[in-house]
């Protein structure tokens, strides 16, 4: 973990961001490094959805909703590019927890992100991170119609079960 991103540091900009672009509405939140997340830098996590009605401290049971900040992905790196991918998932948490919507990439998402980036945050839909994720990717699958390649480090496409998402063909695993 990078020394200035301790997760006492990274709630503490949180809570920063949320005061300033959020008017304080986010509800608190867990924040965690995760070792495994290698296909994308963030991920706002919810194992409920965002009607469901809720008492109490039930919501921000731990586990229940969470930022996952990509160890690997991350610490490559620069302290701004942290910076940018928390307040990117915090803006997914805004539209879960005040819009009451699922968290996407929209017109919402779009003008709250480019609000946030007129004070320098320098908020992306998406991160240039093809070389990093490759680095790390042990498995592979070509499209047999295209022959776009799709990497990732745990096997998680089936090919019975998944297409190509460019052109819908079949996939096969390299080896």
């Amino acid at each position: 973990m990078r020394e200035a991103f301790t997760l006492e540091r990274l709630q503490q900009l949180r809570a920063e961001l949320n005061v300033h672009y959020f008017q304080g509405t986010l509800p608190a939140i867990e924040i965690e490094w995760s070792p495994r997340l290698t296909a994308s830098s963030g991920m706002f996590v919810s194992r409920i959805g965002p009607r469901t009605r809720t008492t109490g401290s039930a919501d921000t049971t731990p586990g229940r909703r969470l930022i996952r900040l990509s160890l690997p992905l991350l610490l490559r790196l620069s302290d701004q590019e942290i910076l940018s991918t928390l307040a990117h998932e915090m803006i997914h948490q805004w539209q879960f927890d005040v819009l009451k919507k699922r968290p996407n990439h929209g017109s919402e998402f779009r003008e709250k992100m480019a609000a946030m980036n007129r004070d320098g945050l320098g908020i992306t839909i998406r991160h240039d991170l093809d070389d990093a994720v490759r680095a790390l990717a042990k498995y592979a699958w070509r499209c047999l119609r295209c022959g776009r390649v799709y990497e990732r480090q745990r096997r998680t496409i089936r090919p019975r079960h998944h297409q190509c998402g460019a052109c819908r063909g079949r996939l096969r695993e390299l080896v």
